[in-house]
């Protein structure tokens, strides 16, 4: 086969060209898009696209292709994408393939002392109790009561990547239909973020590192002094004379985390995990979700408490919801070093209390190891695919 094609488009968010057999003019073919050397997506290059008809007498011009990444690609991280004919070693052309992540700009200052204290978990894994731990502590500021679903960090992370994402005019914002009625309530991706503006100026590149650069510094820099301001008025409130952190509660998705880390360059992680048969029985009780349901959202989650476990990051500290029941003293103690303050009382009967309205064991030492009486065989025997998880955090199989 004799391919032609080229790569127009790469963004965080979708890429899009066209690709024509030259042996075979009215066929069209498909394209694999890899991330990293890795496939993420095929699709059929069959849009129709001007001027395409014209590259040969027997041209049909339905060579053009574009494709949405499910999930966006990461803006923390260096992004290589490819295309290839599928099943060929065919590459189309692509002028960028390389998306740079985005930089921190030294100039801006991150030196006010407050800093987030992030406990990454997935749900039913005791975050309530430890975040009311948290909450007691004379340095830490927790907005909200029980169970402390304030998350303005996750918020503004979201934000930031909305703000920095490159223009999609079809599935978000066109130029045209800023002020349209429908976009009174919502506000999509800038739409002069896109290659065609970048004529804009003299050198192209030029809003290519304002985008990288200087903008996402600029709008972290202001996303965290709403933040700081937030939880300043919080601790004011709450006669918190001396705040050193907040906490909020994050899930393990990656670009809430990133973002967050990104703004604050000094948070701290608290990695809070449970044995996952347990999370099973734990959250069917909570919320009568099918079993298989369940699973695969735990399975997900596991997946993502792995990696960020794996990375071994000086600022993340791996927290075992069975140690904090069973041995809460030792825990707190454990906590609050890592955050470098000094400990409090354990409070063993505020626990007890906790769980008393928000639990689905009648005491804490109930709710380890209940997935042996709770679940059937067969649901036992499903619980299989959870040994990597706990495998690698150490649980009995």
């Amino acid at each position: 086969m004799d391919y032609v094609g080229y790569v127009d488009e790469v963004t965080r968010f979708c890429v899009a060209g066209w690709v024509a057999d030259r042996d075979d003019w009215k066929r069209s073919v498909s394209v694999d898009v890899l991330v990293g050397g890795q496939g993420r997506g095929v699709v059929r290059a069959d849009i129709s696209r001007a001027k395409l008809d014209e590259l040969h007498p027997e041209a049909t011009g339905r060579y053009a292709f574009r494709v949405h990444f499910p999930n966006p690609l990461s803006m923390y991280e260096q992004q290589e994408v490819s295309v290839r004919v599928t099943g060929s070693s065919f590459y189309l052309t692509q002028d960028q393939p390389v998306i740079d992540a985005i930089a921190p700009d030294p100039a801006v200052s991150v030196l006010r002392p407050m800093a987030p204290v992030l406990l990454t978990t997935m749900g039913r894994t005791g975050s309530t109790a430890v975040m009311a731990s948290l909450a007691q502590h004379p340095n830490i500021v927790v907005a909200g009561t029980r169970p402390f679903e304030v998350e303005l960090g996750c918020y503004y992370a979201y934000a930031l990547r909305t703000h920095v994402a490159n223009a999609d005019h079809e599935k978000s914002l066109a130029t045209d239909r800023i002020t349209a009625g429908e976009n009174k309530y919502h506000i999509g991706f800038n739409p002069y973020f896109r290659k065609g503006h970048a004529e804009v100026f003299k050198n192209p590149m030029v809003l290519d590192h304002f985008m990288t650069n200087r903008l996402p510094a600029r709008l972290a820099s202001a996303f965290r002094e709403i933040i700081l301001d937030y939880y300043e008025e919080v601790a004011r409130d709450q006669a918190i004379d001396y705040p050193i952190f907040f906490a909020e509660k994050t899930l393990p998705e990656r670009d809430s985390r990133l973002g967050i880390r990104y703004m604050f360059p000094k948070a701290k992680e608290i990695l809070l995990i449970r044995d996952l048969r347990d999370v099973v029985c734990s959250a069917r009780s909570s919320n009568g979700s099918a079993f298989d349901r369940v699973m695969e959202a735990t399975k997900g989650a596991a997946r993502q408490l792995q990696i960020i476990d794996s990375a071994k990051h000086p600022r993340v500290m791996l927290l075992k919801y069975e140690d904090f029941v069973l041995d809460n003293a030792r825990s707190i103690g454990r906590l609050f070093g890592f955050l470098g303050l000094a400990p409090t009382a354990s409070d063993q009967d505020g626990m007890t209390a906790l769980f008393a309205t928000h639990a689905t064991s009648a005491t804490p030492a109930a709710s380890i190891g209940r997935w042996r009486n709770d679940l059937t065989a067969e649901q036992r025997q499903r619980c299989e695919e959870l040994n990597p998880f706990l495998n690698h955090f150490g649980y009995e199989i």
